[in-house]
């Protein structure tokens, strides 16, 4: 059995791009008006140039559009290796998969295409700005994700034995912990760029943590916590929290 030390754990930390538009069908009565697939064009460096079929139907609304459209993206083999559609409202956004630097050629842009009244834009709305990740500095201790699995009592007057059933609910992501030697003017660390900058300004973040052989987990979340310690006879440190939320990628 391979053993491994803990010693070179990596907690690496950044940020997922995001680009958006808002859909506006110019219908009348702000709908489509003529059954037909509507075309969005997607470009990344990452992922070069992609137009994708959108099916739509007379009297599908901005929500309705932005509803097919994130399924189609979705489902687009030469997108989501790179990224994700989501809807919010009326705004359709991608979101790159990975923090990697701002691409400043990221867009979508969407017309009819065969549709009639689903609207045109030529050009959407840059979001969060893409920041590569990095690993966090002078960290002492990691802990968690803690993962788990909820689970919900089933068991009734009438099965065979009186052993209690439960079934399987909601898996939980849980949180991971590190001990950093804190330094308040680190970039990793500071409240310009670093774990209090994210905090405190409630930055969605993308988190990798890299093990000694190299496996690698990746997920999203938070910096919820930030608690510095400086004993008078010690070094300056600071426990710090993220709490993850989806569904993270654990190689």
């Amino acid at each position: 059995m391979a053993e491994y030390a803990a010693y070179g754990t990596e907690l690496q930390i950044g940020t997922q791009q995001t680009h958006y538009i808002t859909v506006v069908p110019d219908g009348a009565g702000d709908v489509v008006t003529g059954a037909g697939n509507a075309k969005f064009t997607i470009t990344s460096a990452i992922s070069g140039t992609d137009d994708v079929a959108v099916a739509l139907l007379v009297g599908d609304a901005a929500r309705d559009i932005v509803r097919k459209a994130v399924a189609a993206i979705n489902l687009d083999a030469n997108i989501t290796p790179y990224m994700v559609a989501y809807a919010v409202g009326t705004n359709l956004y991608l979101r790159m998969i990975e923090a990697l630097g701002n691409d400043g050629t990221m867009e979508i842009a969407y017309d009819d295409n065969g549709s009639v009244g689903a609207g045109t834009v030529a050009a959407g709305t840059a979001g969060v700005a893409g920041v590569a990740e990095v690993e966090v500095a002078q960290v002492t201790n990691i802990s968690g994700p803690g993962l788990g699995v909820d689970t919900e009592d089933v068991t009734t007057h009438d099965q065979a034995t009186a052993f209690e059933e439960v079934v399987a609910t909601i898996i939980r992501s849980g949180e991971v912990s590190l001990d950093i030697v804190y330094d308040p003017a680190g970039a990793t660390h500071d409240a310009g760029t670093g774990l209090v900058y994210r905090m405190e300004d409630k930055i969605y973040s993308f988190f990798k943590l890299i093990f000694p052989d190299t496996t690698e987990w990746e997920f999203s979340g938070y910096v919820t916590g930030f608690e510095p310690s400086d004993p008078v006879g010690g070094a300056l440190t600071a426990a710090v929290k993220a709490k993850i939320t989806g569904q993270p990628l654990l190689a």
